[in-house]
């Protein structure tokens, strides 16, 4: 799920949208409105789901400010990480998946026995 467009568009951005549902900045829960490259694409950002984050008009505007940057970390779901102009740091984590769960699917153990067929 990558692109070498600069915008995030078709089936990439509807993930984008339902991966994150809200916005992916810590202290928001605004509505998405617009799809960002957490790493500038200026910088070398890929348009991509990893570097792909939702984001309201408002965090993404002053995410463009001077000492604001932003960068995808390793995790077991899509993380970012924001610094601030103070050299705060905040990871933001996308909600789970709905319907996920932490613990493991049951095991089913499925025995077979033979079938005596009537010969006719």
């Amino acid at each position: 799920m990558d692109s070498r467009a600069r915008r995030f568009t078709g089936r990439l951005a509807d993930y984008l949208r339902l991966r994150d549902r809200t916005c992916r900045t810590p202290w928001c829960d605004a509505p998405i409105r617009h799809l960002d490259h957490a790493e500038d694409h200026a910088h070398g950002g890929p348009t991509d789901a990893v570097d792909g984050q939702g984001l309201c008009e408002t965090c993404n505007h002053a995410k463009q400010a001077r000492g604001w940057t932003a960068r995808p970390r390793p995790g077991p779901r899509h993380t970012t990480e924001t610094t601030t102009p103070t050299g705060h740091r905040y990871r933001s984590t996308a909600p789970p998946t709905p319907g996920w769960t932490r613990r493991p699917p049951a095991r089913v153990d499925i025995a077979y026995r033979p079938v005596e067929l009537d010969a006719a």
